[in-house]
């Protein structure tokens, strides 16, 4: 519903109280009625949003069905599930035409997704409810176990890679996905927050701005998750041991990357523009690192292979510091007030 904007003049009553019109056409759209009642809620930036009664009372538990067509594989369909649970469906049944993907479907969802349960099963169809919401998880607890869980995964990876342990690699990939299992919540929370402002405080914001703000945060976390991920998934093509010099100055690498993480949450929920600054200087200081380290590789006689994949390190560990200070610059944006 989109309607046009209407100016109403302020007016007082029995000499103490403020009263104004509502616009007629926007009474009929929500249908009030004499009598009816709406909750008037103001909102950080000074405006006040009205609600009808009736939107303030739970919701009905949506549900919603996927027809997976014969042609569609698994993959297809867990894409389509993720697409539904994002949106913010209770309850998404599955309506499948070939049978032989059904536990594969079931493990990917559980794997992929925080609160997810199969409740019903039959012989072509699959009923999965969401059971877990932003009460039982709040937002910036979900956000805040999302980060140490990637900060944990990077300095794990650093680890694996100094030791040559892969047993300690292989578990770091395996972390990646409950990383991306809270991620997909925290988009789930904040979709439903952008739909229904009423949402909004209820997940620990102040105002709509904010839930583009997180959505960015959350990514640029996820992405980080993904390339310490992506180090531990090279660490067996390191057949070469690099010299002690180029060790250290990788080491240094990874840890400016967590700091520059550390101070920009920090910042995030605390604004100080002295975190946010230390944040930004150090990503010259990650950059130096990663040309020291390139400079003690070309000395060594490495084969190719592993040459590589070094490289590819390097560069996840930078782009790791990228993303730290990506949220550092939301971090700034959101501290800013919009004019009055």
């Amino acid at each position: 519903m989109s309607l046009p904007a209407e100016l109403r003049k302020i007016q007082i009553t029995g000499g103490s109280t403020y009263i104004i019109s509502l616009p007629k056409k926007w009474v009929r759209a929500v249908g009030l009625k004499p009598k009816d009642q709406v909750a008037l809620i103001p909102q950080a930036d000074m405006s006040l949003l009205i609600v009808p009664r009736e939107e303030l009372k739970p919701k009905e538990v949506s549900e919603t069905t996927i027809e997976a067509s014969a042609q569609a594989g698994p993959e297809a369909v867990i894409r389509d599930f993720i697409a539904h649970y994002l949106v913010g469906y209770d309850i998404i049944r599955i309506k499948l035409r070939d049978v032989r993907g059904r536990d594969f479907i079931k493990n990917s969802i559980r794997q992929k997704l925080i609160g997810v349960e199969v409740m019903e099963e039959s012989a072509d169809e699959i009923v999965i409810q969401c059971l877990l919401g932003h009460v039982e998880l709040p937002l910036r607890r979900a956000l805040d176990r999302m980060h140490i869980l990637m900060l944990f995964m990077l300095k794990d990876a650093i680890s694996a890679l100094k030791n040559n342990d892969k047993a300690l690699a292989e578990e770091v990939i395996r972390r990646d996905d409950e990383v991306d299992r809270l991620y997909f919540f925290i988009v789930r929370q904040l979709k439903a927050a952008v739909y229904n402002r009423v949402l909004i405080e209820e997940i620990g914001l102040s105002n709509p701005r904010d839930c583009l703000g997180y959505r960015l945060i959350a990514k640029s976390v996820e992405r980080s998750a993904d390339h310490a991920a992506r180090i531990a998934s090279i660490i067996p093509t390191i057949t070469t041991p690099m010299n002690g010099k180029a060790t250290e100055a990788l080491i240094a690498m990874s840890s400016l990357a967590q700091e520059i993480h550390e101070n920009s949450m920090k910042a995030l929920y605390k604004y100080d523009s002295k975190l946010i600054e230390e944040s930004m200087s150090k990503i010259k200081q990650v950059i130096d690192l990663e040309e020291e380290v390139i400079e003690q590789l070309l000395k060594l006689k490495i084969e190719p292979r592993a040459m590589v994949g070094i490289r590819l390190i390097l560069e996840s560990i930078r782009r790791i510091a990228e993303y730290g200070t990506d949220i550092a610059e939301i971090a700034i944006n959101l501290a800013v007030k919009r004019p009055s």
